[in-house]
């Protein structure tokens, strides 16, 4: 059986190989993880986030419930940030690790008050995490400004490119 200490809970919101750039990430961070030498148990949280209905949340608050206590689980935000709950139950069992993208309230085509609303929901679940990894030093500063994360618990690691093979010879 692999160590609580080398194993990592890597919760996804839907398929992991849904074609776009967050996922992409997502699935490079876990190919990264497992080349070194972790053990990622990929969890699908369910589709319908960052607006899940009832079902949906409940099915994903329950999975993430089930985590063995002092497991490390990054959450990425599309699920994290509107599940607020997790910092007064999930958070305090688990060491969580947000992954944020770019803060939801920010998203392009919301409504004055839903914006609002994402953005308190993200503001308490990120209070909770344990240490906060996004994709750019803009919104490390995004993060740190507007949503109360303390530097040092930022992490930046952003995307990049594989180089391409050697030229033959």
């Amino acid at each position: 059986m692999v160590s609580t200490a080398r194993r990592i809970v890597f919760a996804v919101p839907g398929d992991l190989d849904t074609p776009t750039g967050g996922y992409a990430y997502d699935k490079r961070v876990v190919h990264e993880l497992r080349r070194r030498g972790r053990s990622v148990d990929v969890l699908d949280l369910g589709a319908g986030f960052p607006r899940p209905d009832a079902a949906g949340r409940a099915a994903a608050l329950d999975m993430l419930q089930q985590v063995p206590a002092g497991t490390p689980t990054v959450i990425d935000g599309l699920a994290y940030g509107v599940l607020p709950e997790l910092a007064a139950t999930v958070c305090r069992r688990v060491p969580v690790i947000a992954l944020v993208h770019h803060p939801l309230a920010l998203e392009s085509g919301l409504l004055p008050d839903e914006a609002v609303r994402l953005r308190e929901t993200e503001r308490v679940a990120l209070a909770g995490a344990r240490a906060v990894v996004v994709t750019s030093e803009a919104t490390a500063r995004l993060v740190a400004a507007d949503y109360g994360v303390a530097a040092d618990r930022i992490t930046v690691a952003p995307p990049g490119t594989d180089r391409p093979p050697p030229p033959r010879a």
